[in-house]
């Protein structure tokens, strides 16, 4: 009989099968995958502990509630994909560089893995479905319509753009197509077909605005 003293012991109140960041991890991806499939009303913590290959107790141990983790999954991907893609077009000092940056930076974190833009995309839908969520997503689309009326702003003050062009107008179509694009990005194209796209997208920008 082997000695109890020698086998491993799990840290205290952490449910069998649990290996502590791993796990967590193996539960965020599930659930940024359920979610953009099926949206937050159909995903249950039951088919995001099946996709994880972990237990409900699993997630509870990490995640109080599906508020909770889907909050969590928001956050963590708005810091990785908005802000990044945000603080790389800063350095930028030329418009359509700018936003060409934020587009590639934002939708192509991993050219091989599509899931972050893909939540991203489809949590507007929730926030739509789910008046609880609406928050979520009015915070997402004012953060980049701030980075995108700053940089408008900032053209329209080094004379990059026409004196006529109506900020507020061309902030929201920037949005809009923007969100577009993210569709495109998570749910249809490929991303060798991204970059030509954003390539047109910039020099479509240039003409129209300059």
């Amino acid at each position: 009989m082997s000695d109890p003293a020698a086998r491993p012991r799990r840290g205290r109140g952490r449910p069998a099968g649990s290996d502590g960041a791993g796990t967590r991890e193996n539960i965020l991806r599930a659930a940024r995958e359920l979610f953009s499939e099926v949206g937050y009303d159909r995903a249950t913590f039951t088919d995001i502990a099946a996709r994880a290959d972990v237990t409900r107790t699993n997630i509870n141990h990490y995640f109080r509630s599906k508020d909770n983790l889907y909050r969590t999954l928001f956050e963590a991907d708005k810091g990785s994909v908005l802000t990044t893609g945000i603080a790389d077009a800063q350095t930028r000092a030329d418009l359509a560089d700018r936003i060409a940056v934020f587009l590639r930076t934002a939708m192509q974190v991993d050219a091989e893995d599509r899931v972050y833009t893909r939540f991203l995309a489809a949590s507007l839908f929730d926030a739509l479905r789910n008046p609880e969520l609406g928050d979520w997503a009015t915070e997402q689309v004012d953060y980049v319509r701030g980075f995108l009326r700053a940089a408008l702003e900032t053209a329209a003050a080094n004379e990059e753009i026409r004196p006529d062009v109506d900020i507020a107008a061309a902030t929201e179509m920037l949005i809009a197509a923007i969100w577009g694009m993210a569709m495109y990005a998570g749910f249809v194209g490929t991303p060798e077909q991204l970059e030509p796209m954003i390539d047109q997208f910039i020099g479509l920008l240039r003409g129209a605005l300059a």
